[in-house]
């Protein structure tokens, strides 16, 4: 009967909608001025403190940055970001804890490769050839986030979502191949199509490379990161400030796992980690 056809429609949907669980990477600004939690953990203590919550929240990865790439951020020189992450880093390491770095600037990038962190976060996509040789020579994964300002910090930016979308496996199909001719191999490279400002101001756009992420894993056949938290363009979407906007973002996230996303880098570890268990036990 229809009832009992609508329900073995359904049954054969849920099939479809497999969960896969993702790598998180924790959030931890050692920064003055990040766009949720500036200030918070410049003091050593704290960003270590930070640190373990995150891990014992289900965090598999602690990604530290030490310079903000907010529209309205200060510049923070290299030396400046090597002193502030140093000392947090060997911590992390010494307890067995996987690192990323996030920073774009080459002198922090070639400081610690040599400390052998797991990996890199660059929002510029690792645009300068004279770092690839070090790279190369490296076991580091090395994630590639495209932005549509190419170099620098986020911009205030408005385009189409479908030029953009095209804009990011172009950036993407000549990156990996600048890096694999480097010696790069294609097994140590993670792409980020970047979210929010690092493609333009309004949320349509990231909306549309969320709804259409798998394609971009499709095209490449490599693991895919997505940072959606918190972002403006989730803000813009529920109308709530950068601090209210956990729901809307634990929404973003689950949807992206079950697209199949790799890794999802985000500041409200415990939030997805739950999320996650109770969705693996209805599945």
């Amino acid at each position: 009967n229809h009832r009992q056809s609508r329900i073995e429609k359904a049954i054969k949907v849920k099939k479809h909608m497999k969960l896969k669980k993702p790598t998180i990477l924790g959030v931890v600004n050692i920064t003055e001025d990040s766009f949720s939690d500036g200030g918070l953990y410049l003091n050593y203590d704290k960003a270590i403190e930070k640190s373990l919550l995150l891990v014992k929240d289900g965090a598999d990865i602690i990604d530290v940055g030490a310079a903000s790439s907010n529209p309205e951020s200060k510049e923070v020189k290299p030396h400046e970001e090597i002193i502030r992450l140093n000392d947090v880093i060997d911590k992390l390491h010494s307890q067995n804890i996987s690192v990323s770095v996030d920073s774009f600037k080459p002198e922090v990038q070639k400081y610690f490769l040599k400390k052998n962190v797991h990996y890199l976060n660059d929002i510029q996509g690792f645009p300068y050839a004279e770092l690839y040789p070090e790279l190369a020579e490296s076991n580091c994964k090395l994630i590639v986030m495209h932005s549509i300002q190419r170099l620098g910090k986020a911009q205030v930016i408005e385009t189409v979502p479908e030029n953009i979308f095209n804009g990011i496996i172009d950036f993407f199909s000549q990156r990996i191949n600048s890096l694999q001719n480097s010696g790069v191999s294609s097994e140590r490279i993670i792409l980020d199509p970047g979210m929010g400002f690092f493609l333009v101001s309004n949320p349509e756009t990231s909306i549309y490379v969320l709804k259409n992420i798998f394609r971009v894993k499709e095209y490449f056949k490599l693991p895919i990161l997505v940072s959606v938290s918190r972002k403006s363009f989730l803000g813009t979407i529920v109308g709530r400030g950068v601090n209210e906007r956990t729901p809307a973002t634990l929404a973003a996230e689950i949807y992206i796992s079950y697209m199949g996303v790799d890794y999802i880098r985000m500041h409200d570890v415990r939030a997805l980690s739950d999320a996650l268990k109770v969705i693996g036990m209805l599945n």
